[in-house]
């Protein structure tokens, strides 16, 4: 038996310090690792995403990840707070130095980086091929330990304060107690998108069948946000008035969730409610290993006759492969999916 699956932790450290997709996906892990060890669970996270881990049952305490701070900076803040198990879920080169430094009994990471060497626990999984979920690299990562993950859960905690201000907001906007889908048409350049016109597209034909349609996006997608609602009836624009605990009460009370791959349907699928994806034709970005992990999803992906290289922030050489995505094809997928639902 490896020896690390003796190990009894009392006190844990998960660092994820990327996005908040990547933070919901890794909520599985601290599940597991609360109910296999009962031990204090403190997550490293960046400011953004610390919000959506507020009140999490299995995590004791959020510890922010600063970027502007220093390696060693970081190693002492690390060491105070005795942790005698890391579990580096995102690698990089900083925490896990800062691991090292702080002597941290057991740190378990990728095998794959030149950093590696400051891990004494090591995972060889490349997930560049995308063969697995994300939530399943992640659990792999605890599995090596020999924790038992018996279901896995989510768990996101939304305070009641949350669901009353998105009710308020809601009859402000004309809204009472009816169904509702919400749209988010950003992203923060996690994948290649559907265009903005696209989604103006299926925004309209929406609500020409009578659909009442949210609209969300941060402040800085205002402007996006505002281009695929401008002037449409039934679309109500919430862009940049929520937080998000707000966002995931909207997302949990909606009828559809409607996204990008992108953070915010990770929430929806995690909470339970019915997703609808649109993901580009590359294998590291491909809904094996980032769609919601739920059943209850409709994934489009462009009919393409061959296989895409990462393609983000570049002009396809022939065409926008997103473009052959048939908006009608969504809509009568949406229509279907509400009938059935209700």
């Amino acid at each position: 038996m490896d020896k690390f699956q003796k190990f009894n932790a009392s006190n844990i450290l998960v660092c994820r310090t990327d996005k908040i997709g990547d933070v919901i996906l890794t909520l599985p892990v601290v599940n597991a690792l609360k109910e296999f060890y009962g031990a204090k669970i403190t997550f490293l996270a960046s400011e953004y995403t610390a919000e959506i881990l507020e009140g999490h049952r299995a995590i004791d305490e959020v510890m922010l990840y600063k970027p502007d701070e220093n390696v060693f900076q970081l190693a002492k803040r690390i060491k105070q707070k005795n942790f005698d198990l890391a579990v580096v879920v995102f690698p990089i080169f900083k925490v896990a130095l800062a691991l090292w430094l702080a002597r941290v009994p057991v740190r378990v990471g990728t095998g794959y980086r030149f950093f590696s060497l400051f891990f004494n626990k090591k995972v060889f999984e490349h997930r560049k091929y995308a063969e697995k979920h994300e939530v399943e690299y992640n659990l792999n990562l605890i599995r090596a330990l020999g924790v038992e993950v018996k279901e896995i859960k989510f768990d996101i905690f939304i305070p009641n304060y949350a669901f009353e201000n998105v009710q308020k907001l809601l009859i402000e906007n004309g809204l009472n107690n009816e169904s509702y889908i919400v749209v988010h048409p950003g992203s923060k350049g996690s994948a290649r998108d559907l265009k903005p016109e696209k989604f103006r597209e299926l925004v309209k034909k929406l609500s020409e069948e009578g659909f009442k349609i949210i609209l969300t996006g941060s402040k800085s997608e205002k402007q996006l946000v505002h281009f695929v609602g401008n002037g449409l009836k039934n679309v109500y624009d919430l862009a940049g008035l929520l937080n998000l605990k707000e966002l995931s009460a909207l997302i949990k009370n909606a009828s559809l969730f409607i996204s990008n791959s992108t953070g915010p349907i990770h929430v929806a699928s995690a909470l339970g409610t019915p997703v609808i994806g649109f993901y580009p034709p590359i294998k590291v970005m491909s809904p094996r290993r980032w769609g919601p992990y739920t059943a209850n999803r409709i994934i489009f992906i462009p009919n393409v006759p061959f296989e895409c290289k990462k393609c983000i922030g570049e002009k396809c050489k022939f065409f926008d492969c997103m473009d052959l995505i048939n908006i009608d094809d969504v809509v009568k997928a949406i229509k279907e999916k509400i009938k059935v639902d209700a």
